[in-house]
């Protein structure tokens, strides 16, 4: 039987994150690095876990999860993908229809599996577990209570706070233009130490794509038209083969930016000017909080755990097509 670290049967904690990415660190120190690549508000670490064969550089795609607090099904499957790509790379085993060790050998795969540990400590424990709480509890949540959190500990929405070139045009919904659980552009762009955090590693690696999980809806946003034309189809070709392999939904191309503007994946294509996809994992459902945690297995894994698999092929596919060798790639990009 396999030796499986993460658990995913139920809500799976901050603490026992932060333990387990310890304990696979440990467990698989010869291909998984850790580094600390910023702090949260209430000073938590932003961790970065990079699978890889060796020090030799190799181009690299980032898979993040946990932007939004209460979608953390894309937390639960950046920390099982990490557990399973290391053990069937240490047993150069396929997982599905993958070789893990030969993808691992030739690109690495990068995840910042929590991107807002503070905003996930919120939804699992409540706004009194914040060492914000005197600020936080007068906010506005929009929902039935601490479990629709999606923001920060500062009430500001990560995904709508990245600096893309569309932030002073970004739509608030009424009533979200002031700090509240979720939909909060901040008081300016990249004003928040996880905005930064992500933004800064970004900028110091040469990722050739970038993976942002969120929930729900079973689909994937994957372009805009800001920067659409950009990829010459090459991010459609993608998309097209993410549609017929796996039940991620491909959707129509973004045409606001005052309505699509600011996040991550925004940024990361005209600022890095490489591809990014929002997965939007397990079904829809009505008032934008995800189904209960009991049922990732079944909603998610069942059907996402090969997907960063797929990115990292495709990843290196981009890489070798378009500059041939990182080293061209990462003197063009800095």
């Amino acid at each position: 039987m396999c030796n499986f670290l993460v658990d995913t049967s139920d809500t799976y904690f901050l603490d026992d994150i932060y333990r387990d990415i310890e304990r696979l660190c440990e467990r698989y120190n010869g291909i998984l690095k850790k580094e600390i690549i910023g702090k949260s508000v209430e000073g938590r670490n932003i961790v970065a876990l990079r699978l890889c064969n060796s020090n030799k550089v190799k181009a690299s795609v980032l898979l993040t999860g946990g932007i939004h607090a209460r979608e953390d099904f894309s937390v639960m499957l950046c920390m099982k993908m990490i557990d399973y790509y290391c053990y069937y790379y240490s047993k150069e085993n396929y997982l599905d229809d993958y070789n893990v060790k030969s993808i691992v050998d030739s690109i690495d795969i990068c995840f910042i599996p929590v991107s807002n540990p503070d905003g996930l400590n919120i939804v699992h424990n409540g706004l009194e577990s914040s060492q914000n709480y005197e600020k936080l509890k007068d906010m506005k949540i929009w929902g039935e209570d601490h479990t629709y959190w999606k923001a920060n500990a500062n009430g500001v929405d990560l995904n709508k706070n990245f600096d893309d070139g569309n932030w002073d045009i970004r739509l608030c919904v009424p009533g979200t233009d002031v700090p509240c659980s979720d939909r909060f552009k901040g008081f300016s762009p990249n004003s928040e130490p996880e905005t930064r955090a992500l933004v800064d590693f970004c900028n110091k690696n040469s990722f050739s794509m970038m993976v942002s999980y969120h929930c729900s809806g079973n689909c994937t946003f994957w372009a805009d038209s800001g920067t659409h034309d950009m990829f010459e189809g090459l991010d459609e070709k993608i998309m097209n083969e993410l549609d017929e392999k796996y039940i991620y939904r491909k959707t129509k191309i973004s045409q606001d930016p005052a309505v699509y503007g600011c996040g991550f994946e925004n940024w990361f294509r005209a600022k890095i000017k490489r591809p990014a996809f929002c997965i939007e994992l397990s079904p829809f459902i009505e008032g934008g909080k995800q189904h209960e945690d009991s049922l990732f297995d079944e909603l998610v894994w069942k059907y996402a755990r090969s997907t960063g698999l797929f990115f990292a092929k495709k990843a290196r596919k981009i890489n070798e097509e378009i500059y041939g060798d990182v080293e061209r790639y990462a003197a063009l990009t800095k």
